[in-house]
């Protein structure tokens, strides 16, 4: 098992997800930002509509390297961090985060884990 499919996989996970998906059927909410941090603390995130949830849930949404160092450029013209070449990241949405912006009713925001697309596999010990 890789240390992304453990994420998803991981007990009660499939219990939240169910309760966000009633949350947003209830709520209306028809637009969803899904957040990450930076490496430098920024707020970073991608918005997708909420009708996606429970796929996005199960296999997450692709992010490039620069995403994680704010998609800086240094003055060359080059990505900080890593090329358009490089394997993408992943983000998982932590469903345990979801909240109803106030003042926007039809949008929400939840928190995501980062990572990456290579499969690893978990440590049995080492």
């Amino acid at each position: 098992m890789t240390d992304l499919e453990a994420h998803v996989e991981a007990p009660g996970r499939a219990d939240l997800v169910s309760q966000v998906s009633e949350k947003i059927k209830e709520t209306g909410v028809d637009y969803i930002y899904y957040q990450f941090v930076s490496v430098t603390g920024r707020i970073m995130g991608k918005g997708i509509p909420a009708a996606h949830w429970e796929r996005l849930a199960e296999k997450g949404f692709q992010l490039v390297y620069g995403s994680t160092a704010n998609l800086f450029v240094d003055r060359h013209g080059d990505y900080i961090g890593y090329g358009a070449e490089s394997w993408e990241l992943i983000g998982i949405p932590d469903p345990e985060t979801f909240c109803q912006l106030p003042g926007f009713s039809r949008s929400s925001r939840l928190r995501n884990s980062v990572q990456n697309t290579r499969p690893t596999r978990l440590s049995q010990g080492n």
